[in-house]
C-alpha cells in the first residue's frame, strides 16, 4: 500500500492499524455488485488486481507459478466453481494464497476447499476492512512458507507440515496463539518428567502445538461467545479434533502426532468425545494434552467463563483425577506446573541420530524448536471495526 492510501485508510478506519501489502490478487466473482465492490476495495489499497467473472475465466489466467500472489474466490460459479479454481491455482503454484468468498455456512464446503488449499473463508456480506486483514494475514503466511521453502536443509517432512500449516492454521485470535505455545511447554514438561524419550517428546509437542488446528472450520463467533453456548452450538465445537485429525491425515509417520489432536478431548473415565475412549485407550499424548489445555483454560479464562484462581484449580484436578484426567498425569503436571504469573519455556530438542526416525524423515530440530517457541510464526491479527 502507498503513503496517500495508507493515510487515507487511516482517515477511513482510524481505529484499525491498516497493514496491507502489495500484491497480484486474482478475483473470480460471478456477481458483478460483490466483484466491484470487491475491485475498488483492492484498487483502494494499492493492489495489481484482475478480475473474472466466472470458474473457467479464472482458471484460464493462473497460467505460470508466480502470476498471483493471492486468489480471491466466490464457491458458487458458472463452468467452474471455487474449489476448482483453488485446486488449478495449487497445482499450478502452491504457495498461491487462496481466500473463499461465500454465502454458504457448510462444514463439508470448508473441508473441500481447505483440502483444496484455501487459507481463510470469508461469508458474505463482509466490510471492506475485514476483507483487506484477512488478505494481509495470507500474505504474511505466504511470507512464511516462502522462506521455509528457502531452507534447504529443511527436509520434505518439514516443508510439508510448513505448507500445511501456511494453508490451515488460520489462528482467531492472539491469546489462542499463546495458548499452543503454552501447552508445548508444560506438555514437554510433563514428558521430560515422565521420562519419555525425544522422539516421543517431539511427538507430544507437535500434538500440542497443533491440538485446535481444526478449529480452522469453527466460525469465529462461536469461539468468541461469552454466553453459554446451546446444544448445536457445542455439537459444532466439538467437531474440532476430527476435523484437525483430517487436515494432518496425509503427512507421512505423523499418526501418532494427528491422534493426539483428535483425542485430546477424551476423558480418562470415557466419558469425553469423540470416541468415547478411556484409560489407556487413548494415547499417551493426548492424555498430557488433555490435562494441560484444561489447566491453561483455567488459568487463563475464556470468553465463556473467567480465570479460576491456583486453589480452585488445584482442587477441580483433584477433584476429576480418574474422572476426565488421568491420575499420572494429574501427578506429573502439579510436579513441573509453573508458579503463578511465569509460563515455561520450550527447550530446544536434543535429537540422537538413531531416533529421528520416530518423526519421520530427518529434521532440522532447531528450526522446529524456533517455530514452536513462536519466533516467527506468531502473528498478531489486528482488530476489526465492528
Amino acid at each position: 500500500m502507498n503513503a496517500w492510501s495508507r493515510s487515507v485508510a487511516a482517515s477511513k478506519w482510524p481505529d484499525v492499524e491498516v497493514i496491507t501489502q502489495l500484491a497480484r490478487v486474482l478475483v473470480a466473482e460471478d456477481d458483478g455488485l460483490t466483484r466491484r465492490f470487491i475491485e475498488e476495495t483492492l484498487e483502494f489499497a494499492g493492489h495489481d488486481l484482475t478480475s473474472a467473472c466466472n470458474g473457467a475465466e479464472a482458471i484460464s489466467a493462473v497460467d505460470a507459478p508466480g502470476c498471483f500472489d493471492a486468489v480471491i474466490t466466490d464457491y458458487a460459479m458458472p463452468h467452474a466453481n471455487g474449489v476448482d479454481l483453488i485446486t488449478h491455482a495449487q497445482r499450478v503454484d502452491p504457495m498461491i494464497s487462496c481466500i473463499v468468498v461465500t454465502a454458504f455456512r457448510d462444514l463439508d464446503l470448508a473441508m473441500q476447499a481447505m483440502q483444496a488449499g484455501a487459507v481463510a473463508f470469508i461469508p458474505k456480506p463482509f466490510k471492506s476492512m475485514h476483507l483487506l486483514t484477512v488478505l494481509d494475514r495470507a500474505l504474511e503466511r505466504r511470507e512464511l512458507a516462502d522462506e521455509a521453502l528457502r531452507l534447504r536443509f529443511l527436509a520434505p517432512m518439514l516443508e510439508r507440515f510448513t505448507m500445511v500449516l501456511a494453508n490451515a492454521l488460520e489462528s482467531k485470535d492472539y491469546e489462542t496463539q499463546e495458548h499452543s505455545t503454552r501447552l508445548v511447554g508444560m506438555s514437554d514438561a510433563i514428558a521430560r518428567h515422565l521420562g519419555i524419550g525425544d522422539g516421543m517428546r517431539s511427538i507430544i509437542r507437535f500434538g500440542a502445538c497443533l491440538h485446535d488446528i481444526g478449529k480452522v472450520a469453527i466460525p469465529e463467533a462461536l469461539l468468541r461467545k461469552p454466553e453459554a453456548l446451546t446444544p448445536a452450538e457445542r455439537d459444532v465445537i466439538r467437531t474440532h479434533p476430527e476435523v484437525g485429525a483430517a487436515i494432518l491425515a496425509d503427512i507421512d509417520t505423523w499418526e501418532d502426532v494427528r491422534l493426539i489432536v483428535k483425542h485430546h478431548h477424551e476423558h480418562f473415565n470415557g466419558g469425553g468425545y469423540p470416541n468415547g475412549l478411556r484409560g489407556d485407550e487413548i494415547p499417551l499424548g493426548a492424555r498430557i494434552v488433555s490435562v494441560v489445555d484444561a489447566f491453561d483454560v483455567m488459568r487463563t479464562g475464556r470468553p465463556y467463563q473467567p480465570a479460576r484462581s491456583y486453589d480452585w484449580i488445584l482442587d477441580e484436578l483433584g477433584r476429576e483425577s480418574g474422572g476426565q484426567f488421568d491420575p499420572q498425569m494429574v501427578a506429573a503436571l502439579l510436579a513441573v506446573m509453573p508458579s503463578e504469573g511465569t509460563t515455561i519455556q520450550v527447550p530446544p530438542l536434543e535429537f540422537h541420530p538413531e531416533r529421528r526416525a520416530a518423526v519421520g524423515r530427518r529434521q532440522n530440530d532447531a528450526a522446529i524448536a524456533a517455530w514452536l517457541r513462536g519466533d516467527a510464526a506468531v502473528i498478531r491479527a489486528p482488530i476489526l471495526p465492528g
